[in-house]
């Protein structure tokens, strides 16, 4: 087994396979390995995702854009939302100059992009850990776990942390994380039905706020719908909305969304799942990097995260192809980037809460406006 590698990248999600792809598109000598918790390449549960149009200019610079349309995923053709006001606010894709979005199935998204990467030549071994705290000798000792049936000890120079939200390398680097908010989803899946499309909305993505947080429903692929509520999760938990009852009687009280489900028979009992922004207080070091959601998380409202993911596995592999060609300040350009991002995120989170006034006394909305209060002053 080989034990020394150019680049190690811990996670093979969307953000970590970017940036094999990227690094060995540019550099095809490295030896690219990625190290991957799970098992196997698909997985029992993902939550969906909308992808917007621009996603496919980051996936032409990846050369990955024919391989995706050929999977067929369902176009999404806009947003529709009630947001600030009672009115039905429609925002369609087809005045981007990329064309229209798509609805994805994330767990077919994942084993997709995991071989692209494989094809590009970046090697993949499943049931990996990095265990225990990482030395950085002249580049880095990394006890690994799950590869044989003892834990070996690998070296490389440059370490990625793609593992998400978690930051499991970033973590025990001792990396700290500030979080801004306590959002989380309350999920569960729906069958699609034949005399959907009679709603002649099922390509949109639904939006709509109300008193305990705000709605977010989909069409998925494989015949399935999501809707989540998005609030607090000490929300949640005051206001009964982890249980059946207490969420149902939410969207019931819902305009639009409710008209999606009313009729259904869920597939899947309530799940939940934390959704609050996040961000590493520093993105890069000597000899490591972050990408996705490792360094910074999204609300989401944005409908960026698989794009975010993209994005920095193209940034860190220019960061990387500099730093390895001795180029000066690769690692505080890097962080620029990041921090400039993250910065215009929270700009543009504020002000799209701060445009909902309806329900000003309701703790979640507050809370919001409270936050963008004291991050202006």
């Amino acid at each position: 087994m080989r034990l020394r590698w150019d680049v190690v990248i811990i996670g093979a999600g969307a953000a970590g396979c970017a940036t094999a792809i990227a690094l060995l598109q540019q550099l095809p000598n490295l030896s690219v390995l990625l190290l991957e918790r799970r098992n196997g390449m698909s997985q029992p549960f993902r939550i969906g995702e909308t992808l917007p149009p621009q996603t496919m200019l980051l996936l032409q610079q990846l050369k990955l854009s024919e391989s995706f349309l050929a999977r067929g995923d369902l176009p999404a053709l806009g947003t529709r939302s009630i947001w600030g006001n009672t009115r039905i606010n429609e925002y369609p894709f087809w005045y981007s100059c990329y064309g229209h979005g798509w609805h994805i199935d994330r767990t077919s998204f994942d084993d997709w992009i995991v071989q692209q990467a494989e094809d590009a030549g970046a090697t993949v071994f499943f049931g990996a850990t990095a265990a225990g705290t990482p030395e950085y000798r002249h580049g880095w000792h990394l006890t690994v776990e799950g590869v044989t049936d003892s834990p070996v000890t690998l070296e490389t120079s440059l370490v990625v942390d793609a593992s998400g939200r978690g930051g499991r390398f970033c973590r025990r680097l001792g990396m700290r994380t500030d979080k801004f908010d306590k959002l989380t989803s309350i999920f569960r899946f729906y069958p699609a039905e034949t005399n959907d499309t009679e709603c002649s909305d099922e390509s949109f993505t639904l939006v709509e706020s109300g008193e305990t947080g705000w709605w977010y429903s989909a069409r998925l692929p494989q015949g399935q719908w999501i809707v989540a509520l998005m609030t607090d999760s000490d929300l949640a938990r005051n206001q009964g909305m982890l249980s059946e009852i207490e969420w149902l009687n939410a969207l019931a009280r819902t305009r639009l969304t409710r008209t999606r489900f009313e009729k259904k028979v869920p597939l899947t009992p309530l799940q939940a799942m934390p959704a609050h922004s996040q961000r590493l207080q520093q993105f890069c070091g000597p000899g490591w990097y972050a990408v996705g959601d490792a360094a910074s998380v999204f609300d989401p409202l944005s409908s960026l995260g698989i794009f975010k993911a993209l994005r920095h596995g193209l940034l860190v592999s220019y960061a990387i192809r500099d730093e390895l060609q001795n180029r000066p300040d690769t690692i505080q350009k890097y962080h620029y980037l990041l921090e400039s991002e993250f910065k215009q995120y929270r700009q543009m989170h504020r002000q799209y809460y701060q445009l909902e006034k309806r329900f000003m006394q309701a703790p979640f909305w507050q809370r919001r406006q409270e936050d963008s209060s004291a991050e202006a002053v």
